[in-house]
């Protein structure tokens, strides 16, 4: 069953935890799934951590396979500070971090098919026991730019720009979907990935009877339809991240 969250109804149940690695505060806003208790679970995670200023969120690694979106403030992931707009892909059981915010925060989406269990941070005992076997495929691009609004809404034809192309294979793949105000689209056989995302940055995508805007997301699983949409009056700009159909 397809799963869309309209950004301005999840944002509402924003809310101020402390992070499992360094006891800072921040905020969490959940879009699918819970926080992990534990236990690996086969469906899907999606949620919003906005950091305070200069918060560091120390290096760890997760069981499952995950996308990251970085879309306000500014900061790092590990040494390479990274642009407003940045994609971060990790395999599972992969180490990655820390994550560094700016002074004036930063913000991402984590994105997985399956639940996590939680963090394991490197800085705390018991972390090598948790390792398991894996490809440790992980990336960034940084090199995205949003339309402006005038640009976007003259748009003319729709463009599909790929990213990360060297992570491509098994179902996985990145891309940035740009299409003007009214255009319809059909999105890529869901049967051949582990799962879909659709996350909305720019404009509005149009799914149903009902309009998601910025920051909404829209999960498929491998036994979904292809996703049919329509861009709204202002047009769409929206990253597609596809897992891979099996992790290895």
């Amino acid at each position: 069953m397809v799963q869309a969250v309209a950004g301005e109804t999840a944002l509402k149940g924003r809310r101020v935890i402390k992070s499992r690695g360094t006891g800072e505060e921040h905020w969490r806003t959940d879009y699918l799934g819970k926080p992990g208790d534990g236990m690996l679970k086969n469906e899907p995670q999606a949620f919003l951590i906005e950091m305070q200023a200069n918060e560091t969120i120390m290096p760890h690694f997760h069981e499952v396979d995950q996308f990251q979106v970085f879309v306000a403030g500014s900061g790092a992931v590990g040494r390479n500070p990274h642009g407003v707009l940045a994609v971060h892909y990790a395999d599972h059981h992969t180490g990655y971090g820390p994550i560094n915010a700016g002074p004036l925060g930063y913000s991402y989406f984590t994105l997985r098919a399956k639940s996590d269990p939680g963090a394991h941070y490197l800085h705390k005992p018991g972390y090598r026991e948790a390792l398991k076997p894996s490809a440790k495929r992980h990336g960034v691009a940084d090199n995205m730019t949003l339309s402006t609004e005038p640009v976007l809404m003259d748009r003319k034809e729709m463009a599909v720009e790929k990213l990360m192309p060297e992570l491509e294979g098994g179902g996985r793949s990145i891309s940035l979907i740009r299409m003007g105000p009214g255009m319809s689209h059909t999105g890529p056989d869901t049967r051949a990935t582990g799962g879909q995302y659709y996350l909305v940055l720019n404009g509005s995508l149009e799914f149903g009877s009902k309009n998601y805007s910025k920051w909404s997301t829209v999960f498929l699983t491998s036994d979904d339809a292809p996703l049919a949409f329509k861009a709204g009056p202002k047009g769409l700009e929206a990253l597609l991240l596809q897992f891979a159909k099996q992790e290895s």
